[in-house]
């Protein structure tokens, strides 16, 4: 079940970036910071986020995302965050979770959806996801995050 992330689901999101052993800490910081503000000031419109819950047996949040409007556009929005738990990869979660992605943004009046990433090896998984997807390569700045990681952007039109 996919559905808006509420206040409760703060802990098993950010146990989930972490299992996931890509984000480095900085990372997980703006990760936290966003959710904190989705939780903590409902009335913004910068950011949303979603959590794709597992009820089964033990509750458990399988995948999240985080997205926003690009500033200063009229349609376009960047998919912020979009992550699974590694014991719910390969079972669709993610697929899920992009495509409920897509629809909030139809939804809303947006017809261009970016998604950014590394260029490391430990990536190759996200950037595989996003051409199945749908999602071109756009852009690419090298040496973007440090040297030899460079930034990979990728844009799907809805």
């Amino acid at each position: 079940m996919i559905r808006a992330l509420t206040g409760d689901d703060r802990a098993s999101v950010l146990d989930l970036l972490r299992a996931t052993d890509v984000f480095t800490a900085v990372e997980l910081a703006v990760a936290e910071e966003l959710i904190d503000i989705v939780i903590s000031k409902p009335a913004q419109t910068d950011y949303f986020a979603s959590v794709a819950w597992d009820d089964r047996a033990v509750p458990h949040c399988a995948g999240m995302f985080i997205l926003g409007p690009t500033p200063a556009t009229s349609g376009t929005w960047h998919l912020y965050w979009i992550a699974v738990h590694p014991s719910y990869h390969g079972k669709g979660v993610a697929a899920d979770l992009e495509q409920s992605a897509a629809t909030f943004v139809r939804e809303r009046g947006g017809y261009w959806l970016l998604a950014e990433t590394s260029s490391l090896p430990g990536f190759e998984r996200a950037r595989a996801f996003y051409r199945r997807r749908g999602y071109l390569e756009l852009a690419r700045i090298a040496d973007y995050y440090k040297p030899a990681d460079d930034l990979v952007m990728y844009g799907k039109r809805l």
